[in-house]
């Protein structure tokens, strides 16, 4: 019976999660296309019209038709004009897109009124054939300023007179020296044609000759436009669907590493624990650990696509960040963590028992449900490179690879744990396992306590303290951390037993081993509480889940404040001059204003590095701990004007919270606007004019961040040549 309706339940979660994305994808939440009053289907594009939000504003296209009187059997032009802003190309036209490289403009005259296309597009001006340095050298074809393309078209004999719609979509993309705006088809204003009483002047008359674009008064250059750096999850889309699958399943093996879903561990090996005890117990745990793994794709996946889509790409990352959601996650890991220990049982209220399953077992469906929620909401507050680009692509409309990528990256996040969800059923069957089983409750509940320090701090800052300030800081933290770990060492070498424990402890190989291993970390840890952090990878590792003022534990010399080499805090009141005043020191001093940045920049004509960093990144940790204090990497840095920008909790004590609060939400658009994604750290180089030369985002080895560097003040030099040869 118990076995049956767990396959009920599965089978149940399945059908719900197929039917979401499948409601999804086929874009229930686009909007329906509107009929003429006649009732008659109006005639569509080939391909439907991508996100208005993600169209090109560096470039605009207009349709015309000329003349716009003509007769029937007379010819007429018509013509889409693109004009660019400075510095940007858009590619030749072709009939069908090319399958590698940018996209090259097409044309999809969807419905010519009746009228008959005589020939193919033509070209006002011929293309340009260069090497684009954005697609690794290819010889491209491309127009910049302004191009017109010309299709001539044929009244047939016999038309009725009267007006004449004629409707083209056009797909294209445009580029500038470094990077690439989403390529997409869009749909160009309808243009209307008079057809005249009575037949052409001279029967058969040749199609009108393609029409030359006007000659423009020039106007006073724009200002200067940021280039856009095309995301590494959007290039592998251009690149294909497998290409993209298996970026995307990498990022979910990359996400296994991270800390935020470390204390979920623990949790689903009791929480399949305690299904699997008992007769009632078994044959069930296999049904709740598939639908534990459905779970936590569905869940993952909606979460992600629609909040991106009804509220904004940074919603995801503001609400992880948010103070009460981390008390709560704080409160709800340090339940668990105390249940584990045996101080009480953690149930589910008895209406929620009643409503799942009629209350079959301690959970059922509901508590698989909520475990799976609650690790959708502790892995956001890991920003991962996947996600992050998938996310801004959700929020601009686009379904089809948001939602493939997310279901993809939860599936490889989702298979550990549902392996974990099966293991406990096994090994509960196994002769002598409680012992076993208790031990890895201890250490679980430990673990659960110590992660949940963590998001107290988080919560500190969420609620608009310093990070430098709060009370559990990144001492106070690793200090609780040691102490774990030597307790866990101890119990498991068997000094001290809990109340659960059998009288006589037998210490195997695997518990000797383990304690060992705890006793180690928490020796080897112990001396950075002291200034004296060990130089290592280990360490490197341990620094990026520790908050944010981890810097605190470095040696006293390194942190001079307000000396050419340290930190220096603002004490204005005003924004724009608190950030020009705060600085941080990561090998180099690092400003936290952008504008600044860049008039500094233009002085001293270097590029700018951006560090698009956050307080809740375990990576940018590691990068300003392990790489950036590098000879070889601080000797680049020195090239650059470096800035460094948070998008979580700007840390500048003199500002108000609402001040900060909209600090951190220009950054977030800055970041969205140049990169296409929104997770940390991104470095965006640029030049003095804002104009993006390389991006580069997550944890990035210290080879292969100086290689970054020195393509980036490469491209930069180039620049300064062109610009000095075209100036003589």
């Amino acid at each position: 019976m118990h076995s049956a309706s767990s396959r009920f339940m599965a089978r149940l979660g399945l059908a719900l999660v197929a039917v979401a994305l499948i409601g999804i994808g086929l874009g229930f939440f686009a909007p329906r296309p509107a009929f003429p009053a006649d009732d008659a289907p109006a005639a569509k594009p080939a391909k439907k019209d991508s996100n208005p939000r993600i169209r090109p504003k560096e470039v605009t296209l207009t349709a015309a038709v000329k003349p716009a009187e003509a007769r029937a059997g007379e010819a007429v032009a018509y013509q889409v004009t693109a004009r660019l802003e400075p510095g940007w190309h858009i590619y030749k036209y072709t009939k069908e897109p090319q399958g590698q490289g940018p996209r090259n403009t097409t044309f999809d005259f969807f419905d010519t009124a009746g009228l008959e296309r005589v020939g193919d597009w033509t070209a006002s001006t011929p293309p340009i054939s260069k090497k684009e340095p954005a697609f690794e050298n290819m010889v491209l074809d491309f127009h910049e300023d302004e191009v017109s393309w010309v299709v001539s078209l044929r009244i047939p004999d016999g038309t009725e007179p009267g007006e004449k719609t004629l409707r083209c979509q056009a797909g294209y993309q445009i580029c500038d020296a470094s990077s690439c705006k989403i390529p997409g088809q869009w749909a160009l204003p309808d243009v209307v044609l008079t057809v005249l009483p009575g037949g052409a002047k001279t029967a058969g008359a040749p199609p009108a000759p393609p029409v030359q674009p006007e000659v423009q008064t020039p106007s006073p250059p724009p200002a200067p436009v940021r280039a856009v750096a095309v995301s590494e999850v959007a290039r592998k889309a251009e690149l294909g669907l497998i290409p993209f699958l298996l970026f995307s399943a990498l990022g979910g093996v990359g996400a296994l590493v991270m800390p935020c879903v470390w204390p979920m561990v623990p949790i689903t090996v009791n929480f399949f624990v305690k299904q699997g005890q008992g007769q009632s117990g078994k044959g069930k745990t296999t049904g709740l650990a598939i639908a534990y793994c459905l779970a936590i794709i569905g869940v993952f996946t909606a979460v992600g696509v629609l909040c991106a889509f009804f509220f904004s790409a940074a919603a995801l990352q503001n609400f992880a960040n948010n103070g009460w959601l981390n008390v709560f996650v704080a409160a709800l890991f340090l339940a668990f963590g105390l249940s584990l220990l045996g101080l009480f049982e953690v149930r589910l209220p008895n209406f929620l028992l009643n409503a799942s399953s009629q209350g079959e077992g301690r959970g059922g469906l509901l508590g698989v449900i909520f475990m799976a929620l609650t690790l959708t909401i502790t892995s956001f507050t890991c920003t991962f490179p996947v996600v992050g680009g998938l996310i801004v692509m959700a929020s601009k409309g686009q379904f089809f690879y948001p939602i493939i990528g997310l279901a993809t990256f939860s599936t490889v996040l989702a298979l550990p744990f549902f392996l974990l969800a099966l293991s406990p059923g096994l090994l509960s069957k196994m002769p002598k396992s409680g012992d076993w089983l208790n031990a890895v409750k201890v250490v679980g509940g430990l673990v659960e306590i110590g992660a949940a320090f963590k998001f107290i701090n988080t919560a500190e800052v969420g609620f608009g303290a310093i990070p430098k300030d709060a009370w559990f800081d990144a001492p106070v933290v690793l200090t609780i951390w040691v102490v774990l770990a030597a307790v866990c060492g101890l119990y498991l070498l068997g000094i001290f037993r809990t109340d659960h424990d059998y009288e006589e402890v037998k210490i195997g190989p695997g518990r000797l081993v383990l304690g060992s291993l705890m006793l180690f970390l928490s020796l080897y840890l112990a001396p950075a509480l002291f200034g004296r952090p060990p130089q290592s990878k280990l360490w490197y590792s341990v620094v990026g889940l520790l908050p944010l003022d981890v810097n605190k534990l470095n040696p006293a010399p390194a942190l001079a404040a307000g000396g050419p080499s340290g930190e220096q805090d603002a004490t204005s009141k005003d924004p724009e001059k608190a950030q020009a005043e705060q600085t941080s020191f990561h090998g180099v001093p690092w400003t936290m204003s952008y504008k600044a940045g860049l008039a500094r920049a233009r002085e001293q004509n270097k590029p700018v590095l951006i560090d698009f960093t956050g307080a809740n990144c375990a990576n940018c940790r590691k990068m300003e701990n392990e790489v950036m204090p590098q000879p070889e990497v601080v000797k680049l840095l020195k090239q650059f004007v470096t800035v460094s920008l948070d998008t979580d909790f700007p840390p500048i004590a003199s500002l108000t919270p609402d001040q900060r609060d909209a600090i951190r939400e220009t950054n977030q658009n800055l970041l969205i606007e140049m990169t296409q994604a929104n997770d940390n750290p991104y470095y965006v180089a640029v030049t003095p004019d804002g104009q993006v030369l390389e991006a580069k985002s997550g944890f990035i080895p210290t080879a292969t961040f100086t290689e970054f560097l020195n393509r980036v003040l490469n491209k930069h030099q180039d620049r300064g040549k062109v610009a000095s040869a075209a100036s003589r």
